[in-house]
C-alpha cells in the first residue's frame, strides 16, 4: 500500500496541522509516514503545503503524484493542480476558491469549509472540516483514529479545542 497527498493553503488555515493528525494516525496503523512541510518565506498569509506519503515500508519522502490534493486557497490550485494523478481526486475549498480546476481527467469535490466551520460556531475549524471531508478518501486511517490524536495538536490551554474540532470533522466527512 502506498497513499501520496498534499495539503495546501495560507498560512494560518491548519494545512499543517490536519497534515499532523494524518501522520499520527497513520503511525498509530504502523504505517511508515514521511511528512514534508513546505511555509512560505512571509511572517504571515504566506503559502504553506505539506506531502504526505503513508506506505507499507520506507520509500521516497517525496511524492510524484498526489492521489489527493486538499486546496484551502485559489493560488494552491493553480500551483499544484499538475501534481495530482490521472483519476486522484481534488478537494476544494469553494468559499475561497473561484476558478474551475484546468482538468478534466480528476475527480473534483467542492465543499464551503469556512461556512461549515461557521455553522459548528468556530470559523478556526475549517481546517478540521477539510480533513473530515478528505477522510472519506483515506481508507488506511478511521476518523476515530484521526479524532483521538487531536490531543497531540490540541494540547495544554488548547485542549478545549479538541470538541469543537470532533464536530467539525465530523460535518467535513458527512459533507454531501
Amino acid at each position: 500500500m502506498k497513499s501520496q497527498f498534499m495539503f495546501s493553503g495560507i498560512g494560518g488555515q491548519g494545512v499543517i496541522s490536519i497534515g499532523e493528525l494524518i501522520c499520527y494516525a497513520a503511525v498509530e496503523k504502523d504505517y511508515t509516514v514521511t511528512f514534508t512541510p513546505s511555509y512560505g518565506q512571509e511572517k504571515r498569509g504566506g503559502r504553506t503545503m505539506c506531502q504526505i506519503v503513508v506506505s507499507d515500508r520506507i520509500g521516497s519522502p517525496i511524492i510524484s503524484e498526489a492521489d489527493l490534493l486538499l486546496v484551502m486557497d485559489e493560488r494552491s490550485l493553480e500551483d499544484y493542480e499538475k501534481m495530482l494523478k490521472k483519476g486522484g481526486i481534488l478537494i476544494l475549498n469553494s468559499n475561497l476558491i473561484q476558478k474551475k480546476p484546468q482538468r478534466n481527467d480528476i475527480q473534483v469535490l467542492s465543499v464551503p469549509f469556512n461556512d461549515i466551520a461557521m455553522e459548528i460556531g468556530n470559523a478556526k475549524t475549517a481546517n478540521s472540516v477539510a480533513l473530515g471531508t478528505a477522510m472519506k478518501y483515506l481508507d488506511f486511517v478511521s476518523l476515530d483514529i484521526v479524532k483521538a490524536h487531536l490531543k497531540d495538536i490540541f494540547s495544554g490551554e488548547k485542549g478545549k479545542l479538541i470538541t469543537v474540532n470532533e464536530k467539525a470533522l465530523d460535518a467535513g466527512f458527512q459533507y454531501e
